[in-house]
């Protein structure tokens, strides 16, 4: 039984991680689409659908907030904005597997601004994983700043740290709100929030393709909404420390459908820097 709970946790875990990874991917396909558009469609899809679940499961009645309970939604929801709308610029100014291991600095951001701000004790250990993400994502700049692709691929990589500090921020923001919301209805009204925030891009945009909308919907149906169920799904099944490694998969995975979909190179920067990065989360998890 133990096993067989085990299994479903990783294998729904892994498909959130394929998922994911594919974002980007989808993101190349519709170059004419503006990054602030394809946040704010992405958003609204993906709050449809969760909407849409959440009636059909019965748990409507749970996704209910009082009015004082706004202001606590809403701060997350602008960050999460501002990590969702720099993350898809950085996939369309650098290297899909770049933007994605740049990102996944984050929990060395939490540890950075939990012993700075929050003044916890950081452990030798804790010290060498972030030495370690630090030269993995100067690797990964050195790399680009040495390469044809200087301009494009530079801001490119500063907008997928900014959007991993932003994520870090927001998981910080979010572990308050778990004990006051579950995860569905937290879900659902940052969804909501970020829509609103990036409604702003919907004003004098073009007239869309149906294939552009139809893209627009598999990033929201699939990629944000499906994702998050998926994960969800997954932590009832196995521990949250093993489902965060799974996810690391991600970076490696969005690089073989670059590659394989796009014909993009990745390049030993990527590679190098992308494995220390690895390295330095797998230590943080261990230590947790």
């Amino acid at each position: 039984m133990e096993y067989k709970e085990n299994s479903i946790g990783v294998s729904y875990t892994f498909f959130a991680a394929i998922l994911w990874s594919a974002i980007g991917i989808f993101v190349r396909l519709i170059p004419e689409v503006s990054s602030g558009m394809i946040v704010a469609y992405r958003f609204i899809f993906a709050t449809i659908v969760l909407l849409v679940y959440g009636i059909v499961t019965k748990k409507s009645s749970n996704i209910k907030i009082k009015l004082k309970d706004v202001p606590y939604l809403v701060l997350p929801a602008v960050i999460l904005s501002f990590t969702t709308y720099t993350y898809t610029i950085g996939l369309k100014n650098t290297t899909i597997a770049n933007t994605i291991f740049l990102q996944q600095m984050a929990p060395l951001y939490v540890l950075l601004i939990s012993a700075l701000l929050l003044k916890e004790k950081t452990s030798r250990n804790t010290a060498i994983a972030v030495l370690t993400g630090i030269l993995g994502g100067f690797i990964i700049f050195y790399y680009d700043i040495s390469s044809i692709n200087v301009t494009t691929n530079f801001y490119g990589n500063v907008m997928s740290m900014f959007s991993g500090f932003g994520w870090a921020l927001y998981t910080i923001s979010i572990r308050a709100l778990s004990k006051k919301f579950d995860g569905l209805t937290t879900t659902l009204w940052m969804f909501v929030f970020t829509t609103i925030i990036m409604s702003p891009f919907f004003s004098g945009s073009k007239i869309l393709t149906p294939f552009s909308l139809s893209v627009l919907f598999i990033l929201g149906f699939l990629c944000t909404a499906g994702s998050f169920l998926l994960y969800s799904i997954a932590l009832k099944h196995i521990m949250a420390t093993k489902a965060s490694v799974i996810i690391l998969t991600e970076g490696i995975l969005a690089g073989i459908l670059a590659y394989i979909i796009l014909g993009e190179t990745v390049t030993q920067g990527t590679i190098i820097g992308g494995a220390l990065i690895l390295v330095a989360v797998l230590i943080i998890l261990k230590e947790r």
